[in-house]
């Protein structure tokens, strides 16, 4: 079932009796949890007929299942870390004996009689299967559940999708947002709607009620990723500006971000501008870069703005500093800091360089 089918079908009161929510899109899948519990269980009434089972045996999960709601059509349960579905499991490590003992035994016998309940649930309940951002659907249960029309996945909101939602939840704040800032929020603050429902937040603070959230308003508040960072600090470079990018690198290592992964994200980026300009020279149309490169589609612009204005020669080159950083590195040539400092100074030259034969 699709998560728009899902919405849709809980809004006319079309419940199934067991459902599978799975998915890296945490906050829908909590929007599409919340919207279940808010049809089945009347206000007031959650202490009797709502039940939230972490980590339970399969017994567990059938004696819960098979209690009358009280005063009310349906008792609706919650079925969370269930070792069963795989991937659940490794969270339940480390923790008290006498806490887990006899929770989510991962067994064929468990599997084949919990798929027998599953068949035949009392008609008065609903059972939720959290699968978290994933499972393992090569086990018994996961391919069981996978095939129930209950089976709803949360992927990632991307492109005209997630600028939708963004426009949606903005104006929900009373104020309004620009295609572009909408674009900008998502390249400085990443996908998560979590984290993006914070900064609309925030932003339309701002701006009040009425106001409009522009680019500007954006770049003021926003906050960045590491990878934004990452792209701020690699146009800082490409632009001469060294003094920045170091500054900026700085700042995030005094975040918390690590050498080495600030180096791996410099690399990854520098591949994506590669191949978004070796295939813009291509004529590939911006979507099928937006595809083939893994760069969102409303990203593509900025992308070729500065892969174009580098050039593959000099990204080329840019990209062999940094594979020849972590060589050293990994060979033991070279301390994880001081190669951070010497592929930044090295890109600096290179763009430097370029500069100087274009000007």
């Amino acid at each position: 079932m699709e998560r728009n089918d899902l919405f849709k079908a809980i809004n006319e009161g079309k419940i199934e009796s067991v459902y599978l929510f799975s998915g890296p899109e945490a906050y829908v899948r909590k929007q599409a949890e919340r919207k279940l519990i808010e049809k089945l269980i009347q206000p007031g009434m959650d202490m009797m007929n709502l039940n939230v089972l972490v980590a339970p045996t399969v017994d567990q999960i059938m004696e819960t299942a098979e209690l009358f709601p009280f005063m009310s059509e349906y008792r609706l349960v919650i079925v969370r870390e269930l070792a069963l579905l795989g991937k659940e499991q490794e969270k339940s490590k480390g923790k008290d004996d006498a806490e887990s003992k006899g929770k989510g035994r991962n067994t064929e016998d468990d599997s084949t009689r919990l798929i027998e309940y599953l068949s035949h649930v009392p008609g008065t309940t609903c059972i939720l299967f959290d699968g978290g951002d994933g499972f393992d659907k090569r086990k018994k249960l996961g391919k069981y559940l996978s095939g129930l029309p209950g089976n709803v996945s949360f992927a990632q909101l991307d492109g005209s999708e997630l600028q939708k939602w963004i426009q949606k939840t903005v104006r929900e704040y009373g104020a309004s947002i620009t295609s572009d800032a909408g674009e900008r929020l998502v390249f400085l603050s990443g996908r998560d709607l979590t984290g993006l429902h914070t900064e609309i937040e925030k932003l339309a603070a701002y701006v009040g009620e009425g106001g409009q959230i522009g680019e500007q308003e954006v770049d003021k508040l926003a906050t960045r990723t590491s990878e934004a960072q990452v792209f701020e600090m690699i146009d800082a470079l490409f632009d001469g500006k060294t003094e920045s990018a170091f500054s900026q690198a700085d700042r995030l290592l005094r975040s918390g971000e690590s050498p080495i992964g600030m180096i791996a994200l410099i690399t990854r980026q520098i591949r994506q501008l590669l191949f978004a300009e070796s295939m813009n020279q291509a004529h590939v149309s911006s979507a099928d870069i937006s595809k083939s490169v893994g760069i969102p589609s409303f990203f593509v612009r900025k992308t070729l703005a500065r892969s174009g204005k580098m050039g593959v020669s000099t990204l080329r080159r840019c990209l062999e500093r940094c594979i020849q950083t972590d060589y050293d590195i990994k060979r033991g040539n070279l301390r994880v800091d001081a190669g951070l400092d010497r592929l930044m100074m090295e890109m600096a030259v290179i763009a430097r360089r370029k500069a100087g034969i274009a000007s």
